[in-house]
């Protein structure tokens, strides 16, 4: 997706900076203490808070960046708590008390980005609620405070690293109010609409969306190219998953301050992967032929693209992955235009880039995807043959040609290239 570029102010004075960086170097150390409370009440009333990292020589379940927060609240098995465990590295953990507290100590050895699930934890009916994926903070020492609302929205207090990645553009009242105008419009009653207010609707959710990735990306991008803190940035660039240009340019000037470190080596080897890639995807720009690839479906069947859209008009060929935020928010407006022209010869046929079978199966089954339903993982023949290093990416082409139409449609804009192929 592209972004949009605006200016968000997140300038600190020399006096702060100096504060913190002070601080910085007193929170480093290794062998330190971590007490953090949690007030959870508005989301969870039971289950337990898991601090959690993905076990040695395991890849994340992203296998790119880590994900947006997406909540998944729906029933799951028994299997499913097992399977989750047996797959993470965990760091500490604490019940869920009855009024949605939690308190836990762990010692701190080295700053670092983990992530959190809410285990165990059922509805009012005792229905076993699925871990929402993508949540993540800073593992730091000190006195620090979660809180989360009922969006599971969350922030972590009191620590200067957490402070410096993620609230410095997260509790800002731009983003704040931003977010809020997000989840009332999607939260609000649906009266009975007739099809254009439907449409109309979901081409708002589809830009308040965008304008919260935008805002995110910005402050994102603002403290990884200006903070004095080399550190900082690094955690920004380890907890980000918006892979925009300003992260090609973050790592490549950390990497000149940093040359010693692993992670920025490794990642300066990744930018130069993806800015190949950038220039490979060259070859599918709009009049181009669309390549076919082999690929599997949710039971393993082994199929063909041209093969399974052979006598369809126009198909969209979307790349996404359960943990991307902005896939799964799209995919509501998606089958509304997917009911709408399916019967005039419209297809979609989605590739995943998750890289557990688990995680693509529940996350299709929560979101009833309609369409043909393909995966997995960036290694598979259709990531690579596509330079897929992002997503949501996707491609409208002629099924009749196999040409290109148009790359990265949503919201409105496919509906008018779709009315134009086919109405």
């Amino acid at each position: 997706m592209e972004l949009r570029k605006r200016v968000f102010g997140m300038l600190l004075s020399v006096l702060v900076l100096g504060m913190l960086v002070a601080c910085n170097s007193q929170t480093t150390a290794p062998n330190q203490e971590l007490a953090l409370t949690g007030d959870l009440s508005a989301a969870y009333n039971n289950g337990r808070f898991v601090i959690w990292t993905p076990k040695e020589n395991e890849p994340e379940s992203t296998g790119m960046a880590p994900a947006m927060s997406m909540s998944m609240s729906s029933s799951s098995g028994d299997s499913n708590r097992s399977s989750i465990t047996d797959s993470l590295n965990v760091i500490a953990e604490a019940p869920i008390s009855e009024d949605g507290a939690f308190s836990l100590e762990t010692t701190v050895d080295s700053v670092q980005q983990v992530y959190f699930y809410i285990l165990d934890a059922t509805n009012e009916d005792g229905v076993r609620l699925a871990p929402t994926k993508g949540q993540h903070f800073i593992l730091e020492p000190g006195d620090l405070s979660l809180k989360m609302d009922q969006h599971r929205r969350f922030v972590v207090a009191g620590g200067y690293y957490n402070d410096e990645v993620f609230n410095s553009w997260k509790t800002s009242e731009t983003y704040t109010s931003s977010q809020k105008d997000y989840y009332d419009l999607i939260t609000s009653p649906v009266e009975e609409a007739t099809e254009d207010e439907q449409l109309a609707r979901s081409e708002q959710i589809s830009e308040f969306s965008s304008r919260l990735l935008d805002l995110e990306s910005e402050g994102r991008r603002e403290v990884a190219l200006t903070h004095e803190d080399p550190e900082v940035r690094k955690l920004v660039l380890q907890t980000t998953w918006l892979i925009d240009s300003w992260y090609n340019d973050a790592v490549i000037e950390l990497s000149e301050e940093l040359p010693d470190d692993p992670w920025v080596a490794e990642a300066l080897q990744q930018v130069e992967v993806r800015i190949a890639a950038a220039k490979a995807r060259e070859q599918f720009a709009i009049g181009k032929t669309v390549k076919d690839f082999t690929a599997a479906t949710l039971t393993g069947e082994e199929v063909t693209l041209l093969e399974l859209v052979e006598g369809k008009s126009v198909v969209l060929l979307e790349f996404w992955a359960s943990w991307c935020g902005p896939c799964r928010v799209e995919i509501p407006h998606m089958k509304e235009a997917y009911d709408r022209f399916k019967d005039k010869g419209f297809e979609i046929v989605s590739f995943t880039i998750d890289d557990f079978h688990e995680d693509w199966e529940l996350a299709s089954d929560e979101e009833e995807l309609p369409w043909l339903n393909l995966g997995m993982g960036t290694e598979a023949e259709a990531a690579k043959a596509y330079s897929v290093v992002g997503v949501p990416d996707s491609y409208l082409f002629d099924a009749r040609t196999n040409t290109i139409i148009a790359r990265g449609l949503r919201g409105k804009a496919l509906d008018q290239a779709l009315e134009e192929e086919l109405l």
